[in-house]
């Protein structure tokens, strides 16, 4: 097996333990509200909610990167949008987990191995690092990790 086949198996392994985990904590968190006394239509427009939430947390880091001037003559290391992205990534990476964890859609785009997903779900927790540890460092390593990742992932969809 090569490194990247090793890295790739790797990465697939983590993300089906974060995946497993979550899965595992909110059926039982919807299983207790249900024994609770709550309706049969609680637990699923509960976890609704939580995913519209979470799509919710990642809209500033998504508006700022879309509206942002310089995008298209930078990239990603335009200042607006690394900015917009240092100051905005604890919400966002809040909302991904979040968002992870109410929408089955999400899950099973997990499961499938979609690359896209994949990226945001591995990068999410350098968001969650503390404004001390090296905001810029985090934000630029977020996203110069996620280009290499979907780049890399995809030159490997299309071999097979």
């Amino acid at each position: 097996m090569s490194l990247f086949g090793k890295i790739t198996k790797g990465i697939k392994k983590g993300v089906k333990k974060i995946g497993k985990g979550i899965k595992g904590a909110t059926g039982k968190t919807v299983k207790g509200l249900k024994s609770a006394g709550f309706n049969k239509n609680f637990g699923r427009d509960f976890m609704k909610g939580f995913a519209s939430v979470g799509k919710a947390l990642q809209q500033p880091e998504k508006f700022i990167t879309k509206n942002d001037p310089l995008r298209k003559s930078l990239g990603f290391l335009s200042p607006i949008s690394l900015a917009g992205s240092i100051l905005t990534a604890p919400l966002t990476s809040v909302g991904v987990l979040e968002e992870l964890a109410g929408s089955k859609k999400m899950q099973k785009k997990l499961k499938s191995g979609d690359v896209d997903t994949i990226t945001d779900v591995a990068l999410t927790p350098l968001g969650l690092l503390p404004l001390g540890g090296g905001g810029a460092v985090k934000s630029v390593g977020k996203k110069v990790g996620k280009s290499i990742a979907r780049g890399f992932g995809r030159g490997i969809s299309k071999l097979f």
